[in-house]
């Protein structure tokens, strides 16, 4: 298998397990009372500690070697304060405000950040192009934040505030680590990033004050946030995007916003009007056509 179809299906499978844990969650908030601060802190530590854990059985003391050299140590602490701590708190915010298609379409946007971040870096203007797909986005979260009327806000300020905020923190998420991936492997990267912003939110976010409601259903979806929606979503996308850069990588997560909008509907019941698809299809085309553009 060719090093573009590994990266695809490692991209692929990455987002689709990130769609069904922000369907899990919206329905742990919902039925059984639990938070987003205390779910991401939780998602956090178990996941980060658990890959951890399991590197050091293969690899031993050399998990620690980022922390050896000041470079490595400052981009890693980076990755887990905003590529890792802020990107997944401000995404099940946004989630927790809304649902999970909504909160996934406006965190999508982010390859645009991208798109705009490269043409800073390398001094250039945006190319036609990509000035069109930028404009169609904006177009796209008008539309789903106020459904054509800029009087009337159908979601709420804080949704908007923490989708877009998520969107910022997961274009870090798929630029900022490529040179720790390349050079101590997608696994340890994202373990020590999840640790370490676990590590920083919990003073905040006061995990050991257990909300909700327990039983057997609650501890098998905290797993699967953790597990699928973690371990196995994070280090596919990574490990995928480090294959095929972080712009086409990006798009192919476009079966994220899929995966939780089919899901939102079909097992949590969230419906989404005409107006809604229409700027959903506005952002996913508009960023889908954008990999035509860079390929």
């Amino acid at each position: 298998m060719n090093q573009n179809i590994k990266g695809i299906c490692f991209t692929v499978v990455g987002g689709c397990c990130w769609g069904m844990s922000g369907v899990m969650g919206k329905y742990l908030f919902d039925a059984k009372d639990l938070t987003a601060t205390w779910l991401v802190t939780v998602r956090l530590l178990g996941a980060g500690i658990t890959m951890l854990l399991f590197l050091y059985q293969f690899k031993g003391k050399s998990i620690f070697f980022v922390w050896k050299r000041k470079d490595s140590a400052i981009s890693q602490m980076i990755f887990g304060i905003i590529g890792m701590a802020m990107c997944q708190m401000t995404f099940f915010l946004a989630i927790q405000e809304s649902n999970p298609g909504t909160a996934t379409v406006i965190q999508y946007s982010a390859p645009i950040l991208i798109m705009v971040l490269f043409a800073f870096v390398e001094k250039r203007f945006p190319k036609k192009e990509e000035v069109f797909v930028l404009i169609i986005v904006v177009i796209g979260i008008f539309l789903l934040a106020t459904h054509g009327s800029v009087k009337n806000l159908v979601i709420t300020h804080a949704a908007l505030f923490w989708g877009l905020l998520s969107a910022g923190a997961f274009a870090v998420y798929n630029v900022q680590p490529r040179k720790l991936i390349q050079e101590f492997g997608t696994l340890e990267t994202v373990g020590w990033g999840m640790l370490i912003g676990g590590i920083l939110v919990t003073p905040f976010t006061k995990v050991w004050n257990v909300p909700g409601h327990w039983d057997i259903v609650t501890v098998s979806m905290t797993i699967g946030v953790v597990f699928l929606g973690t371990i196995v979503s994070f280090s596919c996308y990574l490990h995928g995007i480090s294959m095929l850069g972080p712009v086409q990588g990006s798009m192919l997560g476009c079966v994220e916003p899929l995966v939780a909008m089919i899901l939102s509907a079909t097992v949590l019941g969230q419906a989404f009007g005409m107006i809604d698809v229409v700027g959903i299809l506005c952002i996913v085309g508009a960023v889908t056509a954008l990999t035509v553009v860079d390929a």
